[in-house]
């Protein structure tokens, strides 16, 4: 039996390939989701700090 003539593992090759293709795609839309989320934090801690020393009047 050849592998490439089974029409039935070409099926499951093509099938997997494309679930491995999902996975990765939802790996990266996750990793950009955390990105954007402690770029949120850290822009709002930022601002925070800088609103404090704008705040701090010197002698």
């Amino acid at each position: 039996m050849n592998i490439y003539e089974d029409e039935l593992l070409e099926k499951k090759l093509e099938e997997f390939t494309d679930l491995l293709g999902h996975l990765l795609l939802d790996l990266l839309l996750v990793s950009l989701k955390k990105m954007a989320k402690e770029n949120q934090v850290f822009c709002d801690f930022a601002d925070s700090k800088l609103s404090a020393q704008m705040d701090v009047k010197p002698f």
